[in-house]
């Protein structure tokens, strides 16, 4: 899915790529228009309204990289990288439930 074209290349394993590519092409379409909070209490201004769940998504995928790649992270194997990648880019993908 074009969506998520640039996070999903952040996995560098092909079998966890396309595992995640599977599950991001089944990802409701509610999920790309939804705010990431219905109050604003607990998500950035940049996350609310119109498709701020999926900014929200895209901003925890790009923190987690930055956050992954520094040295003192060097103990995690890029397998262990790219499940937590895959996992940030599900983690809010069912959070109304499937319409």
């Amino acid at each position: 899915m074009e969506r998520f074209e640039t996070e999903l290349g952040y996995i560098v394993n092909p079998e966890i790529r396309a595992w995640a590519k599977k599950c991001v092409d089944q990802i409701p379409e509610y999920f790309f228009h939804a705010p990431a909070s219905s109050t604003g209490k607990y998500h950035p201004s940049y996350a609310l309204g119109d498709g701020g769940l999926y900014r929200h998504t895209k901003a925890a995928v790009h923190i987690a990289r930055d956050i992954l790649n520094l040295e003192q992270y060097g103990c995690f194997s890029q397998d262990d990288k790219d499940y937590a990648i895959m996992a940030l880019i599900l983690h809010d993908s069912r959070k109304s439930g499937e319409f």
